[in-house]
């Protein structure tokens, strides 16, 4: 059974289903999309679900990381160059903005753009047209453009470290994704989905996550997010491959994860029914894993000895992602 989600993203909190509307209400339009999040939040993903629900997905949807060239290189990448235009440039080539004339381009991490890439950026968006490096011709361009960054470009122009006007020009509409800590009840889906392609890859029948095990990724904060999370399953599974993953087999740094203090009370309404969900849904989780974990497994037993019909206490299991371990 496909855990819950939307476009290969796992998730059922009400944070990743209000993520999941979003990508389904804006895909189809052409406005530039901004994605903020920590890094390993998934916003390559996000980008490439915007694409494929976009009018635009039998076109090219390409990908450029603003941290890996130089300055005068990423140029070269994004805006193309003519022969001769600088030391290197041996034969003409097309940039990004051409290459994806009528799909989408992805900018991955703006912020670390140069002012002077930047003015250019901004140039090319306002006027639809590309001039390459060393040319005096430009060409009209059709791409929806969707850029991503891991910090506040709002907090980088009050430094004065980013364009205000290249801000506002990319700000159309912004996308926040949540980070993992924030979405703890995603995490045994998340944890599980890895497990098995991991074990599909390796050849060998991984036995899963002990609840308790579970209970302590929880309780991890996740400074990765799903990178780090995806990663530690890998480890998990190459090292106790074959047995079931126990609390121990979990690197230190999870299994020393604390619970928060209890004494910051909620400040808002809104913030106070958040943690009601997040509470009672925990709850119900460690509750059905309880139940099955005394029955074997067995859905019929574990319902009786909890006093619940079989058809609710499925009900219940289905609601939160889980299936009787074989």
């Amino acid at each position: 059974m496909e855990p819950p989600g939307f476009e290969g993203m796992i998730g059922q909190c009400p944070a990743m289903r209000e993520l999941f509307a979003l990508i389904e209400r804006i895909a189809p339009t052409d406005s530039t999309v901004l994605l903020t999040g920590e890094s390993g939040t998934g916003k390559e993903m996000v980008a490439r679900a915007i694409h494929r629900h976009s009018r635009r997905r039998d076109c090219p949807l390409l990908a450029c990381d603003c941290t890996a060239l130089a300055p005068t290189l990423l140029e070269s990448e994004l805006f193309g160059h003519v022969k001769g235009s600088f030391s290197g440039a041996i034969a003409t080539k097309m940039g990004l903005f051409e290459a994806a004339d009528r799909g989408t381009l992805f900018l991955d991490e703006v912020a670390n753009l140069s002012m002077e890439t930047q003015g250019k950026l901004l140039r090319v968006l306002e006027t639809r047209r590309v001039r390459k490096v060393g040319d005096t011709a430009e060409r009209e361009v059709d791409i929806r453009l969707i850029a991503t960054s891991n910090r506040s470009l709002a907090e980088l122009v009050n430094e004065g470290a980013f364009r205000a006007d290249l801000y506002y020009r990319l700000n159309v509409v912004p996308v926040a994704l949540p980070p993992l800590r924030d979405r703890p009840g995603d995490i045994h889906l998340l944890a599980g989905e890895f497990l098995r392609r991991f074990s599909e890859r390796m050849g060998v029948d991984l036995a899963g996550f002990s609840p308790e095990a579970i209970r302590q990724m929880e309780l991890h904060t996740w400074p990765g997010n799903v990178r780090e999370l995806r990663n530690i399953v890998e480890r998990v599974a190459v090292l106790y491959g074959g047995s079931r993953i126990e609390t121990s087999c979990l690197p230190w740094e999870v299994r020393d994860a604390k619970a928060p203090a209890g004494d910051d009370a909620p400040r808002t309404w809104d913030e106070l029914k958040n943690l009601k969900k997040k509470v009672g849904d925990d709850l119900e989780r460690r509750f059905l894993t309880a139940a099955l974990e005394r029955c074997g497994q067995n859905v019929t037993q574990a319902a009786e000895s909890v006093g619940m019909q079989r058809t609710n206490f499925h009900a219940l299991l289905r609601r939160h992602g889980l299936k009787p371990e074989k």
